[in-house]
């Protein structure tokens, strides 16, 4: 019969990524035994991993009801300098994890913020969100005279981006976390079958009752406190608050991830396990090269190629079913 035909197209849109990623890995483990395949270097690509994980998982939710979100680059800058700057200024005996609380309640605030201006006054998210980071960037170099905190920051805090528990590194366990959070508000809870339905047909989602502008502010508000925790735990392992620059690393590679993402397992859907995907792909993408000694603009490169690879399989999918 037809309909039981093996559909190589479908097939490879679903799984082809899955397929490159366990290329990738063979191949470099094929060309570097002694050093990509260890235990040590694949802790090492998911810990280098991690920050980009946290900071797309968050930003996926918002893609989720097609909301672009680019003021990530400025809150995950925002959170890393904040939070060292405070913990600082608190002198011997700080308020260490109150302190991370504390920015991350303001920063899910700034994302709250910004779904009431997208919701309630209409604006584009894609302008509002990218003005609201060139605000906050200009905030924070003006709160800290352009200057890094250096020195003085907690072993407690540090501890966060630079020890490790029962063997994983502490950037890992708290990706896998997040990670995990964000995987079961959208695959296993109304609110997140809400922000599906919205995505899916926003219309539709308001006439079936869904308050579609109340689920704007808590997909910005979860978006930006993931991106300003990706750089709280940036800071920790860099041992540093630095006011500018930090996010800037990455936002491409935050939507590339997610878009990649977009394109595994649910071809034009986008959840938390492609993106988890897209970002091992990235990462090993990274890490693999770096090991051979090729080039860093060549990663650039390869991931651009990646990502248009992606969409022209999602968009063969979705071709298709039309």
């Amino acid at each position: 019969m037809a309909n039981d035909r093996f559909d190589l197209v479908n097939w490879f849109a679903r799984y082809g990524t899955i397929l490159f990623l366990l290329l990738l890995v063979a191949g470099f483990s094929w060309a570097r035994p002694d050093v990509f395949p260890t235990k040590l270097n694949l802790l090492n690509v998911l810990n280098q991993a991690s920050i980009l994980l946290i900071i797309a998982s968050g930003l996926t939710v918002c893609l989720v009801m097609g909301l672009f979100d680019l003021s990530i680059a400025a809150m995950a800058t925002l959170g890393g300098y904040v939070v060292c700057k405070l913990l600082v200024d608190q002198g011997d005996d700080p308020h260490v994890w109150l302190t991370v609380a504390g920015v991350l309640l303001l920063s899910g605030v700034v994302g709250v913020l910004n779904g009431a201006l997208v919701s309630y006054l209409g604006v584009s998210a894609f302008i509002e969100t990218l003005a609201m980071g060139s605000i906050i960037t200009g905030a924070i170099l003006g709160y800290s005279e352009s200057r890094t905190v250096l020195g003085g920051i907690p072993e407690a805090f540090l501890s966060l981006g630079q020890e490790a528990t029962l063997g994983i590194p502490n950037p890992v366990i708290v990706m896998g976390g997040v990670a995990l959070l964000l995987w079961l508000l959208l695959e296993h809870t109304q609110a997140g079958r809400n922000l599906y339905a919205i995505g899916g047909n926003s219309e539709a989602a308001r006439l079936s009752g869904i308050a579609i502008k109340r689920y704007a502010l808590v997909a910005l508000g979860i978006s930006a406190a993931c991106a300003a925790l990706g750089g709280m735990v940036a800071a920790a392992n860099l041992g540093a608050g630095r006011p500018q620059g930090v996010g800037d690393t990455y936002l491409l590679n935050a939507f590339a991830a997610v878009f990649i993402g977009a394109s595994t397992l649910r071809p034009g859907q986008f959840h938390i396990l492609g993106t988890l995907v897209g970002v091992l792909l990235i990462g090993v993408i990274s890490n693999g090269l770096s090991i051979l000694g090729v080039q860093t603009f060549w990663q650039y490169i390869v991931q651009g190629v990646l990502l248009i690879a992606a969409m022209f399989g999602a968009g063969m999918v979705t071709l298709r079913r039309r």
